[in-house]
């Protein structure tokens, strides 16, 4: 069940003889697709919730031969649904709103023009001038207080800082910086901020101080690990954790889910929601193994994703109340678990997999599934199944200048039809992998100028990334969510790259340096309003 504030949504009647208003998907498709109504491009007019709350009044809809009317006034209701011609039908309570302000709340108002019959709409406080320039001069009266907008801002989560994470990235931390580094899951990171000379000796002037969480350098498969970052992100009003899932083919099972497992033993887990990102990598055999997915494990897999996640209480779920999975790869989806290099993507084995999901879940909990796809393997295709896209981090190929990434990443945007869950990247910078999962390019001979082109065809780092800039991107996305026409089922979705991506510069986590920067600017750019504040 939903219980965060979703939108409103207004549609035109027929021949426009009237509007009609819902909160639920499924009502508006079915008015769309069986009565003839349209979905209005203006469609969201605040958000309401569907259950009733300390403090709430409800809001209902009464119904005259395709016209139909809101009302927050039982008086009202009652005058106009009885007697012995009653002028109204009564079909429920739509929703919920606040009978008082609340921070972050506008009055919902009722408004119609003058003179002309069933020209009813509801309208926000900030939206009557606007209203009164297309005609809508006479005010009702008020519907009750509401949110103008609810965005539900999520991290993804990377869980592989424990002793059972990439053993084989453990292993080159040790070759590189030596026996004092075994086991070191957090190596690399840890050498920057401490400034080992074989971490920084490229860049000695960098400032790696905020390299090290506020809670310290933690063990993710530990439970009071994530209630600590439970606390903060839930605190500063995120809404949920993204989990990065991998497979083993090897072992026929889930990957590097010490992280995720920890999650759902914190006692404080029913304070943030999840989902989880399968990461179906193409990757070959070799060394460190291989993280695809054969065609006869994916039912198995289907079963883990279904009875031990999407199970869950608190699993992320859509506007629509459908539980969400993102799918973060899908190139290893049907591949066999050999040494083949094949990166193209199997529609089939796609398909196979969304319906193996999307069957356990009707089986095992009788619910419907929403599975999204990273835009990185492009624009989800019908033969595959799915329901949508999600940007996880971006890069920018072309410049590679964070100042680039964020100008234009409101136009890249509108480059993705249908559903789509925005992201915002915090910052990109894979330095502290150096000498571990990438090499050191630079030869001793090298000139200053031939180190330098060596170094950024080695390693992705933006140079110009602030936090300045961070709250610029994140405003334009709260600008996109406002102004969208796109369906609003996952649409005031954000997802932000990323919680704890420490090798790759991804980290809105608290920490040494920053304190609590990061979180406070997506608590104030993004207009969260759960949570007080964060807690570094």
């Amino acid at each position: 069940m939903v219980t965060d504030p979703v939108p409103l949504l207004e549609l035109s009647t027929p021949g426009d003889q009237g509007m009609f208003w819902t909160l639920s998907q499924a009502e508006m498709q079915a008015a769309v697709s069986q009565h003839g109504m349209r979905l209005r491009a203006d469609a969201r007019v605040g958000y309401l919730r569907r259950q009733a709350f300390a403090g709430s009044q409800p809001i209902f809809r009464l119904r005259k031969q395709g016209a139909y009317l809101l009302t927050a006034s039982e008086r009202e209701r009652d005058e106009l649904t009885s007697g012995p011609t009653p002028q109204f039908r009564y079909e429920g309570v739509i929703g919920h709103a606040f009978s008082a302000p609340q921070p972050g709340t506008e009055i919902l108002y009722r408004v119609r023009k003058e003179g002309l019959a069933n020209s009813w709409r509801p309208a926000l406080a900030s939206q009557l001038e606007a209203m009164r320039a297309l005609g809508y001069s006479k005010v009702d009266g008020p519907l009750g207080h509401v949110y103008p907008r609810w965005i539900r801002a999520g991290a993804i989560y990377f869980g592989t800082f424990d002793a059972n994470g990439n053993r084989s990235m453990m292993d080159r931390i040790e070759q590189y910086y030596g026996p004092d580094a075994k086991d070191d899951w957090w190596g690399g990171v840890r050498h920057a901020h401490d400034r080992d000379p074989k971490a920084v000796k490229h860049w000695p002037d960098e400032d790696f101080s905020h390299l090290k969480p506020s809670i310290g350098y933690y063990d993710d498969s530990k439970p009071e690990t994530l209630e600590r970052q439970i606390t903060q992100a839930a605190g500063a009003g995120l809404d949920h954790f993204a989990f990065y899932w991998y497979w083993n083919p090897g072992a026929a099972t889930e990957q590097y889910a010490a992280g995720l497992r920890a999650f759902l033993a914190a006692r404080n887990r029913a304070d943030l929601k999840f989902t989880v990102l399968p990461c179906i990598h193409p990757w070959r055999g070799g060394a460190g193994g291989t993280l695809r997915m054969p065609a006869e494990q994916i039912d198995r897999a289907a079963e883990i994703l279904v009875d031990d996640y999407l199970s869950q209480p608190n699993i992320l779920r859509a506007n629509d109340g459908r539980p969400v999975l993102q799918l973060c790869d899908v190139r290893g989806i049907g591949k066999p678990n050999d040494d083949s290099e094949n990166n193209t993507i199997d529609n089939a084995a796609v398909r196979r997999f969304s319906d193996a999901v999307k069957t356990r879940a009707r089986t095992r909990l009788g619910e419907e599934v929403m599975i999204m796809m990273t835009t990185d393997n492009g624009a989800p295709k019908p033969e595959q199944g799915l329901d949508g896209s999600y940007c996880p981090g971006r890069w920018d190929h072309v410049t590679g200048s964070y100042e680039n990434y964020v100008t234009k990443e409101r136009r890249w945007f509108a480059t993705i039809p249908n559903s789509l869950i925005r992201c915002a990247t915090s910052d990109f910078d894979e330095r502290p992998r150096i000498g571990i999962s990438k090499p050191d390019p630079v030869l001793p001979t090298d000139t200053p100028e031939q180190a330098r082109t060596k170094l950024h065809a080695s390693f992705r780092w933006y140079e110009d990334q602030s936090p300045a800039a961070f709250s610029r991107l994140l405003a334009d996305i709260r600008a996109d969510v406002d102004a969208s026409t796109r369906p609003s089922t996952v649409d005031n979705i954000v997802l932000l790259y990323a919680w704890n991506e420490w090798h790759e510069g991804g980290a809105i986590e608290p920490n040494e340096r920053d304190g609590c920067t990061y979180l406070d600017i997506v608590r104030t750019e993004l207009h969260l309003r759960k949570g007080a504040s964060c807690t570094p």
